[in-house]
């Protein structure tokens, strides 16, 4: 089994890098799952710097051949997110909250091939979120068998990674998203779990994590969504950064990472 899995798309510059490199990738990669992290598919509140997804970017996603969404910190944020996260292929966090809109797992099913897609946040990135591990613990207990593959959004390393081993053998991949900066770490560990600390972003490059800095830096400044500014997608080159992952049953058998800037 082949999976694609994409790293934070950030706003429309993520999404057209998204539209012009996943058709090329498809044809020579051959995936029979993609996955895209879609938490900063959208600058949904601007005056507030919040993101988030609207479901008409989401479609555009589906109909590029994305498989499953999953979310983060921001999943929460659209004033439309219940409507969003209703969507059938949209995850958010599983361990936020249980009474939250939409559902943190997916069962994706082609021909015999199937991979359960799981959405876990740190509390590094979403300090209310509930403890992960316990969270996927009891996820395990239901799919005892069935290759799972992670999408864990996260601040620290140490968590991810610390995770990655805990569940190694028992998971087919933990992948990280947040900080929307690719890691050099890529590996599969000893019992078959392939593992990256984080993917990187789809997104314009040059600015601040995909976004003009003029609204990030006065808000780290002034710990205020800034009075006269507005958060704006960065400009410059489109990077794309994503992962490409073989299974063998449940194990890991390689993994590749990219990111890379379009010419």
């Amino acid at each position: 089994m082949r999976v694609l899995f994409f790293g934070d798309v950030v706003g429309e510059p993520g999404i057209r890098a998204l539209e012009r490199e996943l058709p090329r990738l498809r044809r020579e990669l051959e995936p029979d799952f993609v996955i895209v992290n879609g938490e900063n598919l959208d600058i949904t509140v601007p005056e507030l710097g919040r993101a988030g997804m609207r479901s008409e970017s989401v479609e555009r996603l589906v109909r590029l051949g994305v498989d499953v969404l999953t979310g983060g910190n921001h999943s929460l944020d659209p004033p439309e997110a219940e409507a969003v996260l209703g969507h059938p292929r949209v995850l958010r966090p599983l361990n936020f909250s249980r009474y939250a809109p939409g559902k943190g797992s997916l069962l994706l099913r082609k021909g015999e091939k199937v991979l359960l897609v799981v959405n876990l946040v740190g509390r590094s990135a979403m300090p209310l979120a509930g403890d992960p591990l316990e969270t996927l613990e009891v996820l395990l207990e239901k799919w005892d068998g069935v290759p799972v593959l992670v999408d864990f959004h996260s601040e620290s390393v140490f968590e991810k990674l610390g995770h990655a081993f805990l569940f190694d053998g028992r998971i087919s991949a933990l992948l990280g998203t947040h900080t929307h900066v690719a890691t050099q770490d890529g590996r599969i560990l000893p019992k078959g779990t392939a593992y990256v600390s984080d993917v990187g972003m789809v997104g314009a490059d040059g600015g601040y994590q995909g976004y003009e800095p003029d609204f990030l830096v006065e808000a780290l400044k002034r710990k205020l969504p800034p009075t006269g500014l507005v958060l704006r997608p960065a400009l410059g080159p489109l990077r794309v950064s994503y992962v490409f992952l073989e299974f063998a049953a449940k194990k890991a058998k390689a993994l590749g990472h990219v990111s890379r800037v379009l010419d």
